[in-house]
Order: structure tokens, then sequence, then C-alpha cells
């Protein structure tokens, strides 16, 4: 079937949960942008009391119990995730499969994960604009909707939003529509809901009527500057990335023989490569020709980071780019290393985990190339946001509180 959501108003949608049938919907239409919900498994009921909690003690290691092999129970409140600590029967129960040091150093990744998502939720909360969806299987108490939406409006800070319910029903001819509750409270109707051991047998049709009808009855043509704006600061000062400067035509500056600390350089592009609004659009040679590379040489930072930014190919004939990301020292010794592909309509966010340790000071790379060889009248093009460095986050709350 015809997908009629553009990608940037894909990103304007953010799942509330329940389980993983949004996720799977939102993939089927090309998103694969992660956010804190998307594959969570929590009832509504729950997810009311994480946003009256300002997410306080959520992930924390204390919590965490097998659920399946490949989730946990955070007890807290009551909230599956899916994770790397995985577990295996043992005397007829579900048992971790690491010793406790092996399990805190995968929680210790997985909850700064958790804990950006967190305050990406907030920050796009606060841009104006976004679609919050919820449903569950069984339906939702109205009062729970409701007090959803009360603390959605508190986080937001009086930015605009829409929280869409979803419902299931007999009636033919509701299915595949939605309108507006009240101002602020969109419902749909899909013909069924997955089952709970099947979250990816989706209505998908019923599904792609309901948001995309959401999203014309609550527009946001602003959007796409909004999340070019995106700030997912935390709870600490983040480093933002700047982008290489360039020649009125579009030649590159050359940088200095002693740069500055985050000097960002363009290698092996030509006058393609460029600034483009808010984005850097990076064009792909062969894939056996050297990169065409985004560099930020001499980065100091001192304790766990998080790099953020997101990808898209802007064009759709576009061949799928294949886009690295990395960070290194001074002696070129790769610390971390992360592989992407990205084709067009289907927007990524580019995301790694960094340590300094004895990679300090840091060199990051963004390298490009086409998927495969680029034909005479091809070409392979992907846009770059702005790049962030984030600390871990150490309070949640203080994220909400402020501003």
């Amino acid at each position: 079937m015809t997908n009629p959501i553009g990608p940037d108003q894909l990103l304007r949608m953010e799942s509330l949960g329940d389980n993983c049938e949004l996720g799977f919907v939102l993939g089927n239409l090309g998103c694969k942008a992660g956010s804190v919900f998307r594959w969570a498994s929590m009832k509504p009921d729950r997810l009311l009391s994480k946003l009256r909690a300002d997410f306080a003690g959520m992930y924390e290691f204390d919590n965490l119990s097998p659920l399946r092999p490949a989730m946990v129970l955070d007890s807290r409140y009551g909230i599956g995730w899916h994770t790397e600590l995985k577990s295996e029967p043992v005397a007829g129960r579900l048992a971790f499969r690491d010793d406790e040091e092996n399990r805190r150093r995968i929680h210790l990744k997985e909850m700064r994960k958790v804990q950006y998502l967190v305050s990406k939720f907030i920050a796009r909360t606060r841009l104006g604009g976004v679609l919050f969806v919820i449903k569950s299987n069984d339906g939702i108490d109205p009062a729970t909707v409701d007090g959803i939406h009360e603390q959605l409006r508190r986080i937001s800070g009086g930015a605009e939003f829409a929280l869409l319910e979803v419902r299931s029903t007999d009636e033919t001819p509701a299915v595949g529509t939605v309108d507006w509750v009240r101002p602020g409270l969109l419902r749909g109707f899909v013909s069924r809901f997955a089952p709970y051991e099947r979250a990816d047998d989706v209505d998908m049709p019923a599904w792609t009527s309901i948001l995309a009808g959401a999203l014309e009855l609550f527009p946001c043509p602003q959007w796409a500057d909004r999340l070019a704006s995106l700030d997912v600061s935390g709870a600490g000062a983040a480093i933002h990335l700047e982008f290489p400067k360039a020649r009125p035509d579009g030649t590159e500056i050359p940088i200095p023989e002693t740069p500055r600390a985050g000097t960002a350089a363009l290698l092996n592009g030509g006058k393609w490569c460029r600034t483009v609004g808010d984005v850097f659009r990076l064009h792909g040679p062969d894939p056996d020709r050297t990169s065409a590379v985004l560099r930020w040489a001499g980065l100091r930072i001192s304790g766990s980071h998080h790099l953020s930014g997101s990808i898209k190919c802007p064009v759709a004939d576009s061949l799928p780019v294949d886009l690295t990301v990395r960070t290194w020292n001074e002696s070129r010794t790769v610390a971390r290393s992360r592989r992407f592909t990205v084709a067009p309509g289907q927007p990524l966010d580019l995301e790694l985990d960094i340590e300094p340790g004895p990679a300090n000071p840091l060199v990051i790379e963004v390298m490009v190339n086409a998927s495969r060889p680029v034909k005479s009248g091809e070409r392979a093009v992907v846009d770059v946001s702005p790049l962030s460095l984030h600390p871990s986050v150490t309070s949640i709350s203080a994220a909400i509180g402020a501003g």
C-alpha cells in the first residue's frame, strides 16, 4: 500500500507504549527513530504513574528482574523493557545469565540510553506539534486518558500537542476513521489490535489511515524547523558540534595547522557537500572509494556522553547510503564505531555512547559512502542534522523542572 505520511511527519509521532504494536506500525511506514516507550510493555495506568513521578527511579538496577529471555521487568512501575540482560530457565524459573558485574556493566549502558530517550521525550514534547499515540487491547479508563493528557500538558510547558487514543471496533464504517473528542484529544479506530504475543500482526491499513488523518487534523507546518532546533540537553550542558565553514562557491575553507577544540572539517567532499538550511548534506561516493567525511577534532569530555542527531535521505531518488560514525584518539586508535544504512523515506537516529577513557582528546567522524556503485545519473545523498554530545542524565525531574 502507498504510504501517505512523509518522513518528517512520521517523526511527529510519539508512542506511549502498551506494547510494541505502534513501533511495528511506524517501522512498516519507514520510521526507525528511537523513542523511550516505542518498545516498552506497560499499561496506561502505569504510564500515568511514571509521568506523575517525573520518571523518578526508572530502570534502576535493583528493580529489574527477568520477564522473558530478552526482557526485564521494572518493578517500580511494572514496565517491561527489551534488554541485553539475557535470562534463561533455571529450576523452572527465569534467572539472569550473567554475573552481577557484567549485568551492572550492561545496565549502565542501557540506563544511559533510557535517560537520553527520556530527555528526548521531554524536549520533543516542548517543541510543540507532537502527536502522542496510546492504545490498550483491553481499553483505557477515560479517567486515565484524562490524567495522561494533564501530565503531558504539564511536561510540555504550554507547547501544543495532541493525544490520539486508538480503540478497536466491530463497526466497519468506523474502522480507519479519526476525529476530535475535544481540543487536544483525538480518537481513532482499528478493526483489531495485534495480540500481545504477536505485536507485529497489525491492521496496517486502518493504522495508516488513522495516523494520516490525525496528522491532517492536527497540522504543524513548522515541524521541520522545530525538529532542527531540538536540543536534548538533559541535566547537563550539551556540546554542540558546528558544521564546517565554506566559501561562497561551496569549496572548503582550509582548517588551520593547529585546529581549536571541536574544529569541524569536510574531507573528500566536493562542492555538493554543503550546509543546506540547518543540516549538512553529504554525497556518498562508490563503496570502494574514500568516504566523504565530516570530522570534529580536539574534543575533550569528562565522563560518559551520548552523541546524538538524525540522518535521512532528502531526495526520493537517492541510493541507500552507508554511514559510519566513529571516535578515535590522537594515536588513531578507534574507540567506538557504529554503522547505519539509511534509505529514502526511512529517517534514522544517529546515536553513539562514548566513554572518554584513554581516547581523550577525541576525534569524531561521520563517514559516508553509497551502498552500491553509483551509475550515471544516480546519486547517494544524506542529510546530517546538527550533532550534540550530552552528558549522562542524573536527574530527569530536574530536566522537567527546568524552564
